[in-house]
């Protein structure tokens, strides 16, 4: 009876071993994805969450990964810095992933860098434009889908100059985004010779939502135009308030962050832009290979892709090559994959520098018109293409 029972528990004993070694064998390749799905920045993380989806079922139906599916794991990032590194940590540590998409802004990438570097796991961000980040320990372990914002300033810095404008202020969110895209327009107009003068420089903390105190300052200052980086729903409260003070008869410049429907859904923001907005920037693709990610993402979602759902798009599938390319599910692998990757995206053509930076792309100058046949009456038009080697 006793000997029966031996090998009764030896038996289980095997039986749980192998069941917990298939456990731990990993069943599929996890990519990581940092997007704000929620703060002043989730209706546009939300839409960029798409691109990553409409890549990974791509990349699945193409037959996956080193014979295995591609998992997306997906975090909030909160439109929050520290909420952002939280996700990242959650991701290398407890997950175990060994890329991830993102973070999608500037403050959560700054903090993730360090974190990347002593995990060996690279980070590739489709929208974290600070030049700052450039120049940071680590910035090896952080590849960027998107362009900088020097180089955004610098697309700014030429509607400065071709509109014969010499009085500029600027209302930029008090953090690294905001900052950067200021800097960056004002060196570029520098460097173009520009014999205008800034006569204001406000900076604002997005959480305030009540910005009339600042756009009293940039009021009182007399600006010939005005440049407001900002996120979404901060800026929708700006665009407003401007236009209950009569700021619509002064030209204003957009940026990236303010790119979209989501500006719209509030009435007067959408008619303020109409009405004053002279220009904006984003990264955008051209080409086939971004009319073709724009068919399949309208059909899927029922909606045209908006700003930064290509280069989410692109960033998965630079994780997926990279990968690929390693023959090996590992960070330090995976790095040096990407180091060598080339490729036509949809957002154009994807390689990456020496310290992770894009090498090439594209900015498009937009403007707001109205548009009956949209949800919101408004829509976003193309003025112009800049092409940056």
């Amino acid at each position: 009876m006793i000997k029966r029972l031996l090998l009764v528990l030896f038996i289980v004993s095997l039986m749980v071993g192998a069941a917990a070694c298939g456990e731990g064998e990993a069943k599929t390749i996890k990519i990581g994805v940092v997007l704000d799905l929620s703060g002043d920045l989730g209706p546009m993380g939300a839409r960029m969450l798409n691109g990553a989806r409409l890549a990974t079922e791509e990349i699945n139906a193409a037959g996956g990964l080193l014979g295995k599916d591609v998992e997306l794991v997906e975090e909030d990032g909160k439109t929050d810095p520290a909420a952002g590194l939280d996700r990242v940590k959650k991701l290398i540590e407890i997950d175990g992933v060994q890329v991830i998409v993102g973070p999608m802004i500037s403050g959560s990438s700054k903090l993730a860098i360090p974190l990347a570097k002593e995990h060996q796991v690279p980070c590739i961000t489709m929208s974290a434009t600070a030049f700052e980040l450039s120049e940071m320990d680590g910035t090896e372990w952080f590849f960027r889908a998107c362009l900088l914002d020097d180089a955004q300033g610098r697309v700014l810095s030429d509607v400065v100059m071709d509109g014969g404008y010499t009085k500029l202020a600027t209302v930029v969110l008090n953090n690294l985004y905001g900052k950067g895209v200021q800097a960056a327009l004002v060196a570029g107009l520098k460097e173009k010779g520009w014999t205008g003068k800034v006569v204001a420089e406000v900076e604002y903390d997005e959480a305030k939502k009540d910005y009339r105190t600042e756009l009293g300052q940039v009021k009182d200052s007399g600006p010939d135009i005005v440049l407001l980086v900002s996120y979404a729903d901060d800026g929708i409260i700006i665009f407003k308030q401007a236009l209950e003070m009569g700021l619509d008869n002064i030209a204003w410049m957009g940026c990236d962050g303010n790119y979209g429907s989501g500006l719209f859904k509030e009435p007067r923001s959408a008619e303020f832009m109409e009405k004053a907005i002279v220009a904006g920037t984003r990264t955008v693709g051209f080409g086939s290979t971004y009319e073709q990610f724009v068919a399949k993402y309208t059909e899927k979602f029922g909606e045209a892709p908006e700003i930064y759902c290509d280069t989410t798009y692109d960033a998965v599938w630079s994780a997926a090559r990279a990968i690929k390319a390693a023959d090996d599910y590992n960070g330090a692998a995976i790095q040096d994959a990407l180091t060598k990757l080339s490729f036509e995206g949809a957002s154009g053509p994807i390689s990456f520098n020496a310290i992770g930076d894009r090498s090439s792309g594209a900015f498009e100058l937009w403007k707001v018109v109205k548009d009956p046949s949209t949800e919101t009456g408004y829509k976003n038009v193309q003025i112009k293409l800049v092409t940056l080697d």
